[in-house]
């Protein structure tokens, strides 16, 4: 397993609960390694799972209504998670390092022995999480664009045959949208690639600030990009694009080094699969890039 330091996986501003929780003054803590939630444990590196193993070991010292964890890679909650009148919070520390905070639910009062319990528990499930997040890093890092930040090549060819696949289940939308900077070239040939990458990130930053958080974006390698929108944007799909392209357009960068974008949009037909629905959009973006750049076209 390649060797990725704690830190980059732990929460880069741990904040203090001290309001929350007030502090007690409770003997060191030891966890038992004999315990079966710690057995449990060690059968999975999904963060999911050990989240829904640890509630269930938690909701054996009270009644939980809910149980959330917030990572620096992302937030999940227990299975059957909702909202209670009392809430507990918690940081998971390890090596001084604050791996995640915990977010407990309940309609029952938080008593400082059953805080105490709970942070028994907290302590089986440290190195087990630790873990299980440089496996989640491992994994992300292994489907972003370095550069970007963006889904890469990889990320964008299972998310969207597994987008094509819902909707022709769901008999849903789909639609694709395939991007292709124009005059990019010049910019690496003129000014070199340093920036070349410095557009190459004001773009993906204004399909960020452009596109909701739902839709999924990807950069292939060189220039290219592609968005796959939710199937409620369907409708608005052509709106969406030319919103994307005006937002690149106008972006300081771009317009200094005069780089332009041209669309490519197709929409998913009950007969296409997604290599079909692909190559109809990616002939959409080739007639952009032949009409004058700088412009979007439909498949038919």
């Amino acid at each position: 397993m390649e060797f990725i330091p704690l830190q980059d996986v732990a929460l880069s501003a741990a904040p203090s609960y001290a309001t929350v929780t007030p502090s007690y003054p409770w003997p060191d803590i030891s966890p038992c390694p004999d315990s079966s939630l710690l057995s449990q444990l060690q059968t999975t590196l999904d963060v999911q799972q050990q989240l829904n193993m640890f509630s269930m070991a938690a909701g054996k010292i009270m009644p939980l209504a809910s149980v959330k964890l917030q990572t620096a890679l992302g937030e999940h909650q227990a299975m059957g998670s909702q909202p209670a009148s009392y809430q507990h919070k918690s940081l998971l520390m390890l090596e001084q390092q604050c791996l995640a905070q915990l977010q407990y639910h309940s309609d029952y009062p938080f008593s400082p022995m059953l805080q105490r319990e709970l942070l028994l528990l907290e302590t089986e499930w440290l190195f087990a999480l630790r873990n299980a997040l440089v496996v989640a890093r491992l994994q992300q890092m292994a489907l972003k664009d370095p550069l970007t930040s963006l889904g890469n090549r990889r990320f964008f060819d299972d998310s969207f045959d597994k987008a094509v696949q819902l909707a022709k289940r769901r008999q849903h939308a789909c639609v694709l949208i395939l991007l292709d900077l124009d005059n990019f070239k010049q910019v690496n040939d003129h000014y070199g690639h340093a920036i070349g990458d410095e557009v190459l990130i004001a773009v993906a930053d204004a399909m960020r600030d452009t596109l909701r958080a739902t839709d999924s974006l990807f950069r292939f390698g060189g220039d290219e990009f592609a968005v796959v929108l939710s199937a409620e944007d369907s409708d608005s799909a052509d709106l969406i694009a030319r919103r994307l392209l005006k937002a690149i357009n106008q972006h300081h960068l771009c317009q200094r080094y005069g780089v332009t974008a041209s669309l490519g949009l197709g929409h998913l037909q009950p007969e296409q699969f997604a290599h079909q629905l692909f190559m109809a959009t990616d002939q959409a973006l080739y007639a952009a890039k032949q009409s004058g750049k700088n412009n979007v076209r439909q498949n038919s």
